[in-house]
């Protein structure tokens, strides 16, 4: 029942979200039917693309999905249910997650149709451009990570737009971090979803991908013990 109702609570912002993903590739073809640039660097548009549009919308998803109750006043209801608060935050997040997976998978496909009609080949880590499987996993861990961060933030915050401004707060702090202490130490720390030293790449995923569901975990915590 719950889960119906996130689903109905989001579903327009969602049709708006998976538009915005499906216009750029077409777009760029259009714009470059008489060029080559779709055949020269079509690929890294997709990629690049793709990397851009999720980050932005997990933030918008998170801030969107981040339990309305709150700043609806309908928490104490809600929370007074037979289901724990742990189900409400997790249920919550899943269904943010999966609308995430849902416009990032729309983003694809059709930048796949578009490559596909100009028959450019959708991986290529030929020329300048690096289009590899790896840069989609780490776009989509990175926008994994900046969705749960948002999310958990938001859920403590009781508001969306604290928790939305909050997290880029967050992200821009410890990229400044990360770049003082490499200009001033030559310490290389790892942004989030890049490769973790030299471990592998699946390995690092999975470490970031724990990182993320702990800042759920932490706002589960948090709500369980908040008064309402």
């Amino acid at each position: 029942m719950y889960l119906w109702k996130c689903w109905r609570d989001t579903r327009w912002f969602l049709l708006v979200f998976i538009v915005i993903a499906a216009l750029p590739m077409p777009v760029a073809a259009f714009a470059t039917r008489f060029r080559t640039g779709i055949v020269d660097a079509g690929s890294f548009a997709v990629q690049s693309t793709f990397s851009l549009i999720v980050t932005v919308v997990a933030c918008a998803v998170a801030t969107v999905c981040s339990i309305p109750e709150f700043t609806e006043k309908t928490a104490h209801f809600l929370f007074t249910k037979p289901r724990s608060r742990a189900y409400f935050v997790w249920m919550s997040c899943l269904i943010g997650f999966l609308e995430l997976l849902l416009v990032g998978g729309v983003n694809l496909f059709i930048g796949w149709l578009v490559l596909a009609h100009y028959r450019v080949r959708f991986f290529s880590a030929a020329g300048p451009f690096d289009n590899t499987p790896q840069a989609y996993v780490k776009a989509a861990m990175l926008a994994v990570l900046v969705y749960a961060l948002t999310y958990a933030l938001a859920v403590i915050l009781r508001n969306g737009l604290r928790g939305l401004g909050a997290s880029l707060g967050t992200l821009a702090g410890f990229s400044g971090v990360v770049e003082t202490v490499q200009l001033r130490w030559n310490v290389r720390l790892p942004l989030p979803a890049q490769q973790i030293a030299k471990l592998p790449l699946a390995a690092s995923e999975l470490i970031w991908l724990l990182v993320a569901l702990s800042f759920v975990w932490a706002a589960q915590s948090v709500v369980e013990r908040a008064e309402l």
